[in-house]
């Protein structure tokens, strides 16, 4: 047996409370290395009767299954339900002739057939101590079934002429208004509805200098560009008629250079009040070049005297722990939420922000409105964030990149699955369901233009996406064929005249969306990975199974085993179709297929 290849942790994604009276367990071992797996659990403190005239500890012993196999590990994956919410619990591996415990401390040999019931060493077990119903995710219902379409506020559609730009003049400059506004997006939401959409995540809206907005001055106003916050009160209860969410994105790990309390520090230096509300190494702090408006130029190569958002002298960095910027700001979250009824918080940078400031956030939210999400923009893997203290989900990234990769041709199908595999496996599935599953956003390439601007690709990434469980995202125009370079030009003015518009993407996006809505096997967790030339997987629920097949090449002939054989239809046009072991299928082509008979 491969021991260093053996790995469990509890209370970590190997092993965690998905509800009030259920953990999941999982364990990794070497691949193909363990015939069996059991597992030995029982409350720490259940002791009966005697045995051989010594007390006997009670306890259960059930069999784990391989749920998922990468390229180096296997997957044991069980759910236990402790009678009394505690369990110590250990596991018994079984190789070709030997038996082994392996435990909190090690992994040891059993010599003999009665050995493990001799005694029963508790110290060497896992332990899960209780499961605590405080503790628990307590994301909203709602969004797992949430189908989010992400706004650039500027860029999405003016009611009216507000900026002496061209609507859609190109190339796009981060520093231009092209007057985008909230009458606009009130005026579009059937628009959106008509699409399917259930939730709208808006970039920054509040008071700002800048286009993107994400250099705060007042939180409590809506840019005077976009219009009031009677506007924005129109908007929330103008969507929520037509049952779709609002998500406000916070810039709470910085602000923007005018903010009050930073000119307040400019000014009156180390006699400012809020000279503590950031991290200032030295006085004065102003040591970077201003431009004629006394504003300041994003210099590198100067060390400043304070703390940013990267190297950017005009986003100061917030000390949340002092009092002054927590109530302002934990204020500002109560605020929205309170008078304006918003579902939720999009936290820019939210892998900056201190895991303490996190918690009163989540906190303050649940308080104010107890069905609020809290989303975070972490880019890496989040376990730390995601234990149900701090945030409810993360945008997906964990997705997102394996899917760019495979799509981009950068990696194989081999290596794909097993990228995928390992983020099923190390995913906890309450956490999966409610993840912000995106292939593009206003940080990245459009998805159109990393596809070499190629639709059938661009609907390949998004077949893949919209059956994954978690919510999914279309960043604004994606749904009509948008594309652009990395920022700015990812962010041009939406396309409202048809003739500029790629209506197939569109109606295929619409479907894609009813499809999950009527289809459960859409959000389940897994992939059941088919062996073929090309990405073949089927997804199940205890409502239906579908079939999926997707040609990320240039091949048109594929193979297939003869258990999957059969006649389907498919789900996107309803014809009927017979599956072979050898058939063809159009370049970068896909099939959605369920069952027949």
């Amino acid at each position: 047996m491969n021991k260093s290849a053996l790995l469990h942790q509890a209370k970590s994604e190997y092993a965690y409370a998905y509800d009030q009276e259920t953990l999941h367990i999982t364990l990794r071992t070497a691949k193909d290395d363990i015939k069996k797996v059991e597992i030995i659990y029982g409350d720490p403190f259940n002791w009966v009767g005697d045995k051989d005239h010594k007390p006997y500890w009670k306890n259960n012993i059930e069999t784990l299954q391989v749920r998922y196999q990468s390229a180096d590990f296997d997957y044991y994956f069980i759910e236990i339900k402790p009678p009394y919410l505690r369990t110590k619990y250990a596991f018994l591996l079984y190789d070709d002739d030997k038996k082994y415990l392996f435990g909190a401390r090690h992994a040891r040999v059993l010599s003999k057939e009665n050995e493990f019931y001799e005694t029963f060493d508790l110290s060497e077990y896992f332990n899960y101590p209780y499961l605590n119903h405080e503790d628990l995710h307590h994301t909203p219902t709602w969004v797992k079934d949430t189908v989010w379409y992400q706004i650039f506020p500027d860029r999405f559609y003016a009611n009216k002429k507000n900026s002496h730009l061209e609507w859609g003049k190109l190339p796009v400059n981060n520093h231009e208004l092209y007057g985008g506004n909230l009458k606009g997006i009130i005026e579009k939401l059937p628009y959106l509805k008509d699409l399917g959409i259930s939730g709208i995540y808006f970039t920054p809206l509040f008071k700002s200098p800048s286009a993107h907005k994400y250099d705060t001055t007042d939180y409590y106003l809506i840019d005077p560009q976009f219009g009031t916050n009677e506007d924005f009160k129109n908007l929330v209860d103008h969507a929520h008629q037509l049952d779709i969410k609002v998500m406000l994105d916070g810039v709470f790990n910085h602000c923007g250079y005018d903010h009050p309390f930073f000119q307040d520090v400019i000014k009156n230096g180390e006699s400012s009040i809020y000279k503590d509300c950031f991290y200032i190494d030295e006085f004065p702090v102003i040591n970077f070049p201003l431009n004629e408006k006394q504003k300041p130029i994003n210099y590198h190569g100067q060390k400043l005297n304070l703390k940013t958002f990267a190297f950017t002298p005009y986003m100061p960095k917030w000390n949340t722990s002092h009092p002054i910027t927590s109530s302002h700001l934990l204020d500002v979250i109560k605020f929205w939420i309170k008078e304006y009824d918003i579902d939720g918080w999009r936290l820019d940078v939210s892998n900056e922000i201190s895991h303490d400031f996190l918690r009163q956030i989540k906190k303050a939210s649940r308080e104010t409105k107890k069905d609020t999400f809290i989303l975070g923009e972490n880019w890496d893997s989040s376990m730390p964030w995601l234990q149900g203290d701090q945030l409810d989900s993360v945008m997906n990234y964990d997705l997102s990149y394996p899917l760019w990769k495979y799509l981009e041709h950068k990696i194989d199908l081999s290596t794909f699955k097993d990228l995928i595999t390992n983020y099923l496996a190390k995913t906890p599935k309450n956490v999966m369901e409610n993840m912000f599953n995106l292939v593009g956003c206003h940080d990245t390439v459009r998805i159109k233009r990393r596809l070499n601007d190629d639709t059938r690709r661009m609907k390949l990434s998004y077949v893949f996406m919209f059956l994954s469980s978690g919510a999914p995202n279309i960043y604004y125009g994606d749904e009509i064929g948008m594309t652009g370079d990395h920022d700015p030009d990812n962010r041009r003015c939406m396309l409202w005249n048809e003739n500029d518009q790629d209506l197939d993407f569109k109606a295929f996006t619409s479907r894609l969306i009813a499809l999950r809505n009527d289809h459960l096997s859409f959000k389940t967790y897994d992939y059941d990975f088919i062996n073929s030339n090309i990405l073949v997987f089927e997804k199940q629920s205890k409502n239906d199974s579908i079939l999926v097949l997707i040609n990320n090449g240039e091949q048109t002939q594929i193979s297939l085993p003869k258990e999957v054989t059969g006649r389907y239809k498919n789900l996107f046009n309803l014809e009927t179709i017979d599956i072979r072991d050898k058939m063809d299928i159009e370049t970068y082509g896909f099939l959605i297929l369920s069952k027949e008979g």
